[in-house]
């Protein structure tokens, strides 16, 4: 199965809205990869299993007040990361959704 490493950032607004929507698109990503730090996911996923995300960010979010940045990176892109601290990307076992 060909995956991709996809790199999740997001900033929704401190309201009381706000942090609902923050709370299930955190759990929602939790479902499709690794969370990394404050608002970014790693997520490793096929071509089919983004199109589900997109589609599921895409009614969560309220793209007038929040912002969902996807970086799509490739295998040359992960062998070039450099991480201090922690692991670079590295693909899970298994994937739960």
């Amino acid at each position: 199965m060909n995956t991709l490493l996809y790199l999740v950032i997001y900033d929704l607004p401190s309201t009381k809205s706000g942090d609902k929507r923050r709370k299930r698109l955190f759990e929602l990503l939790s479902g499709y990869g690794k969370w990394k730090q404050f608002s970014v996911f790693e997520c490793f996923l096929t071509a089919k299993q983004f199109a589900q995300l997109q589609t599921t960010i895409e009614k969560l979010i309220k793209p007038d007040e929040d912002a969902v940045c996807i970086y799509i990176l490739d295998a040359t892109a992960i062998k070039k990361a450099i991480a201090y601290g922690t692991s670079t990307p590295e693909k899970p076992g298994s994937i739960i959704i």
